[in-house]
């Protein structure tokens, strides 16, 4: 029967060994939390832009959610970032009260972390939701938490 080891265990048992990144393993997990209450009426394309992951930061999509309060019909936000707008979340209804975990990234058994904070197209350290389906009404309550480990 063969036995095959996961990426840490290959680094720890080579020789020499390989030192594994501490937002891998053993890292202290953080939280961005940021919330929304618009004063006016969001529109069909505009753009919420959270704030900003630090350089490095691997994201723990399955600790993290999008909560909401009820807003209008058809409306929809997505999260995502400059080079990858949907990369956490899927556009995802948010009609009525509820929640969505944004771990798109990770569909693929892959992990993300950030790379990118510059002001150009590959940024992929702001967190930004595009609204579409229909605008998202004056006093819906958004608030976005990401769980991540940087050291």
């Amino acid at each position: 029967m063969a036995s095959v080891n996961a990426d840490l265990q290959s680094n720890a048992v080579a020789t020499p060994p390989v030192k594994s990144k501490v937002n891998r393993s053993h890292g202290r997990v953080r939280l961005f939390e940021a919330t929304v209450t618009p004063a006016v009426a969001v529109a069909i394309g505009e753009k919420i832009t959270w704030g900003s992951l630090p350089k490095g930061a691997r994201v723990l999509g399955h600790l993290s959610k999008l909560y909401f309060s009820a807003g209008t019909a058809s409306s929809t936000l997505n999260l995502g970032d400059a080079a990858s707008a949907a990369r956490h979340l899927a556009a995802t209804a948010i009609n009525a009260a509820g929640s969505a975990v944004p771990e798109a990234q990770s569909a693929s058994g892959a992990q993300f972390e950030t790379s990118d904070d510059s002001t150009a197209a590959t940024n992929d350290c702001t967190l930004i939701s595009t609204v579409a389906g229909a605008g998202i009404p004056i006093g819906q309550v958004l608030t976005l938490k990401i769980a991540y480990v940087l050291d």
